[in-house]
This record gives structure tokens, C-alpha cells and sequence, in this order.
């Protein structure tokens, strides 16, 4: 399977992709309940809460 925006690296640039520090730790359990909350549009009227 061929990915159409598949990321071709500069002359300089590694062709795999270094982690960054942050990267190497393992997300925490309330990470990945924000994620999957964020996944889902939030599509409610929060106009009366403004103030």
C-alpha cells in the first residue's frame, strides 16, 4: 500500500526520523483519554455559558 503523502527527506535530512525526547516516554492514561475525547467534534451550543 502506497502512502500519496509519503515524506521524502531533504539531501540533509535522515531518512527515518529521530524521536524526540518526549517521544521515548509512554503517553499517561488521562493523555489518552483527552486524545480520544478531542477526536470527537464537540458539537453542543455553548452560547448560554458565556459570560
Amino acid at each position: 500500500m502506497s502512502d500519496i503523502n509519503e515524506h521524502i527527506p531533504a539531501p540533509d535530512e535522515p531518512s527515518v526520523p529521530e524521536l524526540e525526547p518526549d517521544e521515548m516516554i509512554a503517553p499517561r492514561p488521562e493523555e489518552e483519554i483527552a486524545d480520544a475525547l478531542r477526536a470527537k467534534p464537540d458539537l453542543g451550543d455553548h452560547s448560554r455559558h458565556s459570560g
